[in-house]
Formats: structure tokens, C-alpha cells, sequence
């Protein structure tokens, strides 16, 4: 009988230890994974601090405009920061989440698959927990980096036809002379129905501004560099921009953007290097006349193919739109690619 209570006495211990152990192995196990679920949320949570501010550059105008898109024109430009900026971006301290004392945005430029990538790097901080982010963003406008000279309704893909109207769009309601354009000389011909570019046999080029069917023009200038920056639109007709040669032979070189809401009309030998748009107009041509264009021509709702035409070349030269089309609206306009965490 001693002995039996002494066995129950044993088994009762044991099975009390074997109880004691599970509860905390069960307890143990709880806090492991309450810990790797508050790590998790942890680590969750200061990424998406720092995609926050990503977003934040992107999105918000005092750092979109005020230090990123600097830093985009200048590398597009000049392909390098040089001492005009640093690589970084300064975030102000009342945008950053309380315990995350990370300003920094550092900012990169690459290429891949043939077009202008913007690099964004940060991390944030949350709980103990940092976390680096990259974001990778298309710097310029698709269709200047399409790698066709001609962008129009009938070259580009059929779902990206709405966006090129609504680009089109948007450009003749926001365009405008640039204020500072580094040289490139702003001429703004409002309302006037034709405007001649003319090479006399000096070699100066004139431009001459007609109205209201006048033989002679309403004002001249003098042509003094040939990068300009050309606004030609008339709110009642469709205006003419034409280019002509007092010799024959003698060819007229001009660089930079031209934007017409009207027609173009050629009758003499012509090269444009930088960003042509044609915006309601035709382009037309003299037989006799050879015409080359290097850079990028837009056309929207423009009837008939340029390409029928024998004389005239138009090659794709991205050095030449990245060079000019800073001064474009909408030119620089950075799209998420991927964020990643590393």
C-alpha cells in the first residue's frame, strides 16, 4: 500500500513536470511569434516609411520643383550633376515620421533598355528597424523616347493613341516661351497669319510677321543665333510658317523647338535639329527643296505621310530632344518603374 502511494506520488510529479515543460514551451512559442509578428510589422511598417518619401519627392511641388526636377534638366542637359548639385535631396524635418531621422534622399542616373532611369535611395527607421528602399522611375516623357522621328496616331501603339491626344492637348494649353532658356532664343508669334524665316544673300535671316493679307509685314527682326524657341498659333486662322532662301543654294540651319499650330511650308533646302510639332497643320514642300530633320517631329491630326516624299529626312537623335525638350511642359515626367527593398 506504501508502495503504491509511492508510485502515484512519482507519476503525479512526473506528469506535472511534463505539464509544466509544455506550458512553457507553449508560452515560450507564443512570445517567438508575437516577437516575429511585431519584427514583421516593424519592418513592414519602415518600408513603407521610406516609400513614403519617395512618393513624397515625386508628389510634393517644394521637392518635385524645387530639387528634383533641377537635378533632371541639369543631367539631361549637360549627362552629369558636375557642381551645379549634389546627389542628394533634403527632406524637411516636419515630413519625417516621428523616431525616423533620415533626410536623406540620394539621388542616381542610369540607362536601361534604352531609356533615362532615375534613381531614388532612402531608408527609414521604425521601432529599431531600418530599411533601405530603391525606386527606379522613367525620367522623360514615353514618347520622346519611343526611338521613332515620327510620333503621331499612326506610329505608335493603339492604347497609347488617348495618351498622345491628351498629351497634345495639354502641351498647347500649358506652352509657353521658357523665362530661362540658356541662349535659346524665345520668339512668339500670336496671331499673325504667316511668318517667314528668310536667308537673304548676307547670310542673315530675317523673320517677317504678316497680318490681315498685307503685301508688306507688320514687324521684322533679325535672326542674331539660330537655336530659337518658335510659339506660332493664331486664335483665328491657322497660321503659316515658312522657310525660304533668297539663293538657291544657300541652306537654312535652325535648332531648337518649334511648335505651330498651323502649317509649315518649306521652299528652300532646310535642316531642324531638336523637337518639331505640328499641331493642326501640314508640311509642305518644293519638289526642288531637301529637308532634314534630327530629332523627333509630333503631329497630331495631320492628313497625308511624309514618308511619300523623296526629299526630306527625319532621324530619331535623342541627344538632340533631351538638349531642347527640358523646355518642353511635361517633358520630365517620372514614372515608378519599381520600389524594392534591398
Amino acid at each position: 500500500m506504501i508502495n503504491d502511494k509511492g508510485f502515484i506520488t512519482i507519476v503525479a510529479l512526473l506528469t506535472m513536470a511534463i505539464i509544466l515543460i509544455s506550458a512553457l514551451f507553449l508560452i515560450y512559442t507564443s512570445n517567438m511569434e508575437y516577437l516575429i509578428v511585431i519584427s514583421s510589422q516593424n519592418n513592414i511598417q519602415a518600408y513603407y516609411l521610406a516609400e513614403s518619401k519617395i512618393h513624397m519627392v515625386l508628389g510634393k511641388e517644394e521637392y518635385y520643383y524645387g530639387q528634383l526636377v533641377p537635378r533632371i534638366e541639369t543631367y539631361l542637359k549637360y549627362g552629369r550633376l558636375g557642381k551645379f548639385y549634389d546627389r542628394r535631396i533634403i527632406l524637411d524635418n516636419k515630413d519625417l515620421f516621428e523616431g525616423d531621422n533620415n533626410d536623406i534622399i540620394k539621388v542616381g542616373f542610369a540607362e536601361e533598355n534604352n531609356r533615362r532611369i532615375l534613381e531614388l535611395e532612402t531608408y527609414s527607421t521604425y521601432s529599431g528597424i531600418s530599411k533601405n528602399v530603391l525606386a527606379k522611375t522613367t525620367m522623360i516623357n514615353d514618347f520622346f523616347e519611343m526611338g521613332i522621328p515620327i510620333v503621331s496616331i499612326e506610329y505608335i501603339l493603339q492604347d497609347k493613341i488617348r495618351e498622345f491626344e491628351n498629351y497634345m492637348l495639354y502641351l498647347q494649353e500649358e506652352i509657353e516661351i521658357p523665362k530661362q532658356s540658356n541662349g535659346l532664343i524665345g520668339i512668339e508669334a500670336m496671331d499673325y497669319d504667316n511668318i517667314k524665316f528668310i536667308r537673304r544673300l548676307d547670310n542673315r535671316i530675317d523673320i517677317e510677321f504678316f497680318r490681315n493679307d498685307i503685301e508688306d509685314p507688320i514687324k521684322r527682326e533679325m535672326l542674331v543665333d539660330n537655336e530659337i524657341f518658335l510659339l506660332a498659333r493664331n486664335n483665328y486662322v491657322n497660321p503659316t510658317l515658312s522657310i525660304e532662301s533668297e539663293k538657291d543654294s544657300d541652306k537654312l540651319i535652325l535648332k531648337g523647338i518649334f511648335y505651330i499650330e498651323g502649317d509649315l511650308k518649306i521652299y528652300s533646302d532646310f535642316e531642324f535639329y531638336g523637337i518639331l510639332v505640328l499641331n493642326n497643320g501640314q508640311l509642305l514642300m518644293e519638289p526642288s527643296s531637301e529637308v532634314k530633320i534630327e530629332g523627333v517631329l509630333l503631329l497630331n491630326r495631320y492628313n497625308g505621310n511624309l514618308l511619300d516624299s523623296g526629299n526630306i529626312q527625319i532621324n530619331y537623335n535623342l541627344d538632340e530632344i533631351r538638349k531642347y525638350g527640358v523646355y518642353l511642359p511635361k517633358f520630365i515626367d517620372p514614372k515608378v518603374q519599381v520600389i524594392k527593398s534591398y
